[in-house]
């Protein structure tokens, strides 16, 4: 039974990993945790048992642009979902209402505050509840990245509804807050299944911003070009200017932030799903669960607060299993930043635990290790070094030994007290001519003008290597100061390294091509792109949802020629096959 409808409502002829633990627990009736990575799958283990029972499945999610997301998603495939939230009128509401009552609905979502309606309550003492899923799990925890008040209320679903199952998910979370959860949700005897944390679609890089980074962005965006990707940004200014110098330069994006009105916000999300931009340039107010499996790169203009946030951000890239590429562009200033807001927070203990996150990124994004086997380490997974899905893998330069030109960098900061910021301290060891620099008579130092035989970039990424290794601090007003590490450098104890591509900031950025599973017929694709986009553009639904490109790419790889042989391709059920098959035939065999 389950294989059947695996095959007819989803497409597919096997299970993924851990997908039918997960469905069997929920059949089962016994409560489940499920950490898998954004693309992993999470929505079919509780859609496919709920195809299979006779009531409604209530999903708590946190946004309503992704419960909008969601149920469009379901209705496109004929199965009857609705949603209750602040954006529907008392007629729309009514009428999800009588649907409950008469059992003609499979899936219902709702917010947490919802959920808190004694009304709401009401209604679902009343109906026949296959099971509650939770979604966005994390956010019940006070140490996840994402923590929300609203949901700690999910607590009381226990007690309300006490031999109900409840099915919790999410793509990210620690130990710590993995003990969160099911403590906060009292699950009762639950299965805990955890994938791997490995994306071996995602191709990461990480570079150190040079002035704003729009040249990188721009360099890295020739590389996808009409592809649909995310850019984030650190404020809504940035994201309305970014999207508007963008779109001088010929590309097609839109802002998204949580300042817009929510119908331009609606506006803009339906834009960028239904392909008709390509670029979406947001705050963190866009993403969270954003159900478009074809994105194909995210971009972070600067350093997010943590790996969680960072994680799951690029998780919404290659949802569909098709390689994509992430990158992060940052600086030390990055971290002055986020830490600029800490100090809001009275909680000491909780300040610490967010300051710790912010160094833990930056140690992460500035290190030469492989960024997979980084974010497994930090998850608590275990991986060998992916080989070639990294740009520290991929790049096998050599070290450079730096220890003299730290020493003089070190020299300069002591003899100028440690009192000045990287651009005055360059300055010097350059031999600048600046008023400041001869008002303050630094040409009578010893260390004016030895480091003259460098650029002042040579000079910055020098001043990073320092800071990352902990050789250098930030003091107040970001003046540099000398850590107890500098010592042994200065006294040549220790040897300082870096990667020699590295002083070759204005480098131009290599592609990094990852080779595809399998050949196809470019130009059949292609036919069947186009076909796609018109069914598409027709039905105002986003492309993905009548076939993905990796189904569209078996296409034309197994060029089927009738019905039996169309059902055999991974990616198309029964369901799909009535409602678009017939069209791809005939354009696969013309």
């Amino acid at each position: 039974m389950k294989q059947q409808v695996l095959k007819e409502f989803f497409g597919h002829n096997s299970f993924r990993e851990l997908q039918e633990e997960g469905v069997d627990a929920i059949l089962n009736g016994r409560d489940l945790l499920m950490i898998l990575p954004t693309g992993g799958g999470k929505s079919l283990v509780y859609q496919l048992p709920t195809m299979m029972m006779n009531g409604v499945t209530i999903v708590i999610s946190p946004l309503i642009a992704l419960m909008q997301d969601q149920v469009a998603s379901l209705q496109a495939q004929d199965i009857p979902a609705a949603m209750f939230s602040s954006a529907q009128n008392f007629e729309e509401i009514e009428e999800t209402i009588r649907d409950l009552y008469a059992n003609k609905l499979k899936f219902l979502y709702l917010s947490p505050e919802r959920l808190n309606n004694p009304h709401t309550l009401e209604i679902l003492r009343n109906i026949n509840i296959n099971f509650f899923v939770i979604d966005e799990a994390h956010c019940i925890s006070q140490w996840g990245h994402e923590f929300r008040d609203d949901y700690r209320s999910l607590g009381q679903l226990k007690n309300n509804f006490p031999s109900t199952t409840i099915a919790a998910f999410t793509a990210t979370s620690t130990n710590h807050v993995t003990e969160d959860i099911l403590r906060e949700l009292q699950l009762q005897n639950p299965l805990l299944l955890k994938g791997k944390i490995f994306r071996k679609n995602l191709f990461i890089s990480a570079q150190r911003r040079i002035s704003n980074g729009q040249a990188q962005l721009k360099n890295f965006l020739l590389n996808h070009e009409n592809e649909s990707g995310i850019i984030y940004v650190s404020s809504r200014k940035k994201a309305e200017d970014l999207s508007s110098q963008l779109n001088q330069a010929g590309y097609k994006t839109l802002p998204y932030h949580a300042g817009l009105p929510q119908h331009i916000r609606e506006q803009n999300f339906k834009l960028f799903v239904n392909d008709r931009v390509n670029i979406m340039v947001a705050t963190i107010a866009f993403g969270m669960g954003i159900d478009k499996a074809d994105i194909r790169f995210v971009v972070h203009m600067s350093l997010p607060k943590s790996l969680e946030n960072y994680y799951q951000e690029i998780g919404r890239a290659g949802r569909d299993g098709e390689n994509s590429e992430v990158l992060l562009l940052f600086n030390a200033g990055d971290i002055m930043q986020h830490k600029r807001y800490l100090d809001e927070i009275t909680d000491e203990r909780y300040k610490e635990h967010l300051a710790e996150k912010i160094d833990t990124i930056y140690k992460y994004a500035t290190s030469e290790l492989c960024f997979h086997q980084q974010l497994a380490s930090y998850f608590e997974d275990k991986i060998e070094e992916c080989s070639d899905r990294c740009e520290n893998c991929l790049n096998d330069d050599e070290s450079r030994d730096i220890t003299k030109e730290a020493q003089m960098l070190l020299s300069c900061i002591y003899k100028t007290e440690q009192t000045f910021g990287k651009n005055y301290i360059i300055d010097v060891l350059r031999g600048s001519t600046e008023q400041k620099l001869l008002a303050n008579k630094a040409d009578k130092l010893s260390v004016y003008g030895i480091g003259s035989h460098l650029s002042k970039k040579e000079w910055f990424v020098i001043v990073e290597r320092l800071l990352e290794l902990g050789i250098l601090t930030l003091g107040e007003f970001q003046a540099l100061k000398l850590t107890n590490d500098a010592v042994a450098v200065l006294k040549s104890r220790q040897l300082v390294t870096i990667k020699a591509s590295r002083l070759n900031v204005l480098e131009k950025q290599k592609a990094k091509k990852i080779e595809e599973e399998f050949d196809y017929d470019r130009e059949l694709f292609e036919k069947l792109r186009e076909k796609r986009k018109e069914l598409a553009d027709e039905l105002e639904l986003p492309a993905y949802l009548i076939f993905s490109d990796k189904t569209l790419k078996h296409l034309a790889n197994e060029m089927p020629t009738n019905k039996e042989e169309m059902l055999e391709i991974n990616g198309i059920g029964l369901k799909k096959y009535t409602q678009y098959g017939e069209e791809f035939l005939d354009i696969i065999n013309s």
